[in-house]
């Protein structure tokens, strides 16, 4: 059973015990306070590392949630606001962002002294405007595997056999079963889905936390009538990153590898109307990014600051950026959800129509 080695001991205790349902596998495989994956000091996100994210890959992307910052101060009276990056990692958006007060909540916050890290989003002081930025946050939150057999709804659980980790499957919590039936939704006989009740849970949290503002949430996922579309996602979207490599196998390597779902953008836009908040946006980053106001020119501004000296490094950048807009890139694959409290409903440079 490779691994982190004494992940694999805490695993194989709790084995011994009882078999693990998938989500607390996960809780464990990237949360543990010790050997869990996210609780590692080895770098996680970046060019040389496991995976890259918006804004390792490129400045164009801090640059353009520059321009949408700039202009929501614009709409405040006493310009008072704060910047909080929850999921912040690393730190590297936070610290490509300007403003008076800046804050980074994750789990394992790193040590800085110009942003100020916290593990709770309780104790970030309530300014009287937050802008709030989710970037890949929800599709790293524990979720349940679910696979729907003979119209009975079951959950894959982990169980060691023969000295490896092997899947199990139990009938599914009541829950799981009420999360499709409040939405009208059923799984096809044979279909998997991989489902986060933490998803909206969380967005709710935010949601009371955020007085007048934006929250501005970057992530893989759909709305959940094609998320959970038997013709399309049928073996659901669970996957597992190591080393810049995508791979189906979740159990391999516990600790040494990221596992992620897409999540189900519905949830959290239904949680967020629910509160107060009115949806500004919903569409592919790649639109939200083009659709900032700046033309290609300016979009690509900070490259040009970055690299005029050298032409070999602003043609990769270049290249890197346009990753973040081009249909093949992961400009496509991320959705963009932008909704606000206290803010005008419309006008906004991202609300533009590009075509």
């Amino acid at each position: 059973m490779p691994g982190e080695p004494a992940l694999i001991g805490q695993l194989r205790n709790m084995l011994e015990q009882s078999d693990l349902s998938f989500r607390d596998f996960m809780e464990v495989a990237l949360y543990h306070p010790q050997f869990g994956y996210y609780s590692r000091p080895l770098p996680r996100v970046g060019k040389t590392s496991d995976f890259v994210t918006s804004p390792t890959l490129s400045p164009v992307f801090s640059f353009a949630l520059s321009l949408l910052i700039s202009e929501f101060v614009r709409n405040l009276t006493d310009g008072m606001y704060s910047i909080v990056d929850i999921g912040c990692g690393e730190g590297a958006l936070i610290h490509s962002l300007y403003g008076p007060n800046r804050f980074g909540v994750d789990r394992f916050p790193p040590a800085n002294d110009d942003v100020i890290f916290t593990t709770d989003l309780a104790s970030v002081p309530k300014n009287e405007a937050q802008v709030v930025l989710c970037n890949e946050l929800f599709d790293a939150l524990p979720f349940a595997r679910l696979v729907m057999r003979d119209e009975d709804l079951y959950e894959l659980w982990v169980t060691e056999r023969d000295g490896q980790l092997d899947w199990s499957e139990h009938e599914a919590e009541a829950r799981y079963r009420d999360y499709f039936a409040e939405r009208g939704m059923e799984l096809s006989d044979g279909q998997f889905a991989d489902v986060s009740l933490e998803w909206e849970a969380m967005y709710e949290d935010i949601c009371r936390f955020v007085t007048r503002g934006l929250i501005v949430t970057f992530d893989y996922g759909f709305p959940e009538k094609q998320l959970f579309s038997s013709r399309i996602r049928r073996f659901g979207t669970a996957a597992a990153y190591a080393g810049q490599q995508v791979s189906r196998n979740l159990l391999a390597n516990p600790g040494q590898q990221d596992l992620t779902a897409h999540i189900n953008f519905t949830d959290l836009q239904r949680a967020g109307e629910f509160n107060g908040f009115t949806t500004l946006f919903f569409d592919r980053q790649a639109k939200f990014l083009l659709a900032t106001g700046a033309t290609e020119h300016e979009l690509f501004k900070p490259l040009d600051e970055i690299a005029t000296a050298n032409p070999v490094l602003l043609r990769e950048q270049r290249e890197e950026a346009r990753r973040l807009v081009l249909p093949d890139g992961i400009g496509e694959d991320i959705r963009v959800l932008v909704q606000g409290k206290g803010v005008p409903a419309e006008g906004w440079s991202f609300q533009r129509k590009l075509f």
